[in-house]
């Protein structure tokens, strides 16, 4: 079906949803047959594509947004990084003069100069082979998981609808419950 036919739906659509509102449950429009079946059908396919149509539109706004903040926050932010920068450099000869001015207060900020602990950069294979060849496993994490997706294989829900059975051994599995569902319906258009 072509955008133009789409489009002729659409209002179509949201006329018989508006006049369903406004109507008492006795008059309302119902599904009767394959091809009133069908009209639903083609209107929620028209809808669902001018809400993709939207969301496309909507997007091609944000990336252009986004590009004008990016282009108009640049210089700003390199102007930022350059009397940083400056202040950096200045607070860094007092602070080689006078090892206690780790904090200069001044009316528009201040300037605080903090030690910092060293950053690891970390293989954790290697640092795994070395802590099992030097005895050191009390530092090796062990995550203990439950294969779920191997296990309900063979598991079934009891009578009850919310035991669950072990096929194999005829235990009742502790820690899992059923929740019985009712179908799911769904429309693909």
């Amino acid at each position: 079906m072509n955008n133009a036919l789409l489009k002729q739906e659409i209002p179509e659509a949201i006329a018989a949803t508006e006049l369903a509102h406004s109507q008492d449950e006795k008059e309302r429009f119902r599904v009767e047959n394959k091809d009133s079946a069908n009209w639903c059908l083609r209107k929620m396919r028209a809808l669902k594509a001018e809400i993709e149509e939207n969301a496309r539109i909507a997007q091609e706004e944000v990336e252009r947004i986004q590009q004008w903040l990016q282009d108009v926050n640049t210089p700003l932010e390199r102007s930022i990084q350059y009397f940083e920068g400056l202040l950096a450099e200045y607070h860094i000869k007092l602070y080689a003069e006078d090892p206690k001015q780790k904090t200069i207060k001044l009316p528009h900020g201040t300037l605080k100069m903090r030690a910092q602990q060293p950053e690891f950069i970390r293989d954790d294979e290697k640092f795994l082979e070395y802590l099992r060849r030097s005895g050191r496993t009390d530092y090796i994490e062990v995550i203990e998981k439950p294969k779920w997706g191997e296990y309900k294989k063979v598991v079934e829900v009891a009578m009850d609808g919310k035991t669950v059975v072990d096929t194999q051994t005829g235990e009742i599995v502790e820690g899992v419950r059923a929740e019985l569902r009712p179908p799911k319906f769904s429309v693909e258009v």
